[in-house]
């Protein structure tokens, strides 16, 4: 089955579609499954680009785990300060639009368990960039299905 891709798409789409990263993962150090490289305008660059959805989700879905298993961001008014850093976002908005989005209050202890980990990655992508873009005849959209198919591509027993 092809796995589903935007990376032929330009602006004025964002950054999360045609990247192919739902989470506006910045780059940095960590190495990612389905890393490519892509040149993109304007702040594009700044973030990882993947060879289809479901590595991006695989991203999100890695980091999420990785973050709600430490105590110091457990909890998504502790991840706020990350994902919307107070020199550049409105934090307080961003973790009370994640918390209705997700359904998960801003100070509950995220639990450890696919359907929640779906419901904070889908709350965040609401967030970020928005389930779907429509310019022209285009459309682009984030879906539940994604969501399963980069859980799918996770290596290893992270969760059952």
């Amino acid at each position: 089955m092809a796995q589903k891709s935007y990376l032929h798409l330009g602006v004025p789409f964002f950054v999360g579609f045609r990247r192919n990263n739902p989470g506006n993962l910045a780059k940095s150090s960590r190495n990612f499954v389905g890393v490519v490289n892509k040149a993109d305008s304007g702040r594009g660059n700044l973030f990882f680009a993947f060879a289809s959805v479901a590595h991006g989700f695989r991203a999100l879905i890695e980091v999420l785990i990785t973050r709600i298993t430490n105590p110091k961001t457990n909890t998504i008014r502790k991840l706020g300060p990350i994902y919307a850093p107070p020199h550049e976002n409105d934090t307080a908005a961003w973790i009370t639009q994640v918390s209705k989005y997700s359904g998960i209050k801003p100070d509950a202890v995220i639990q450890l368990n696919k359907d929640v980990i779906k419901r904070l990655a889908l709350g965040i992508i609401k967030k970020e960039t928005g389930l779907s873009q429509k310019v022209g005849s285009v459309k682009a959209t984030f879906e539940d299905i994604d969501f399963e198919d980069g859980w799918a591509l996770l290596q290893g027993p992270l969760l059952a």
